[in-house]
């Protein structure tokens, strides 16, 4: 059996790590909104993919970068995690990868000509 003081550092740690992940994602996010000013006003595709069961970075945050971006593609995978929103689905993640690079591609030649 694991220590009451082990097990309660372990969680408290747990906790505060996944605290700080949030704010830097999140509330980072927010020092970084002139960075998706740029993106938005240079009409970058973006595509966000997001597990719906992530417990690592909070769903939110994806939404974030959409009331920003509002043309950001949002993808919520249902039933996915931090992990399995690509495991196990490695060729449709691809795909989705890919297409956005073409959508990139293509608007990119439209600014050129």
């Amino acid at each position: 059996e694991v220590p009451f003081l082990i097990r309660d550092l372990t969680r408290h740690t747990h906790h505060s790590a996944w605290h700080t992940m949030h704010n830097v994602i999140c509330k980072g996010a927010e020092y970084l909104d002139s960075y998706l000013q740029d993106i938005r006003t240079a009409e970058i595709p973006i595509l966000v993919v997001h597990g719906s069961k992530d417990q690592i970075v909070p769903l939110e945050c994806s939404f974030h970068i959409k009331s920003a971006i509002p043309f950001a593609d949002v993808r919520t995978i249902p039933g996915a995690n931090h992990g399995t929103v690509i495991v196990g689905r490695e060729i449709h993640f691809t795909r989705e990868i890919e297409a956005t690079w073409d959508a990139s591609r293509v608007r990119k030649q439209d600014l050129r000509t």
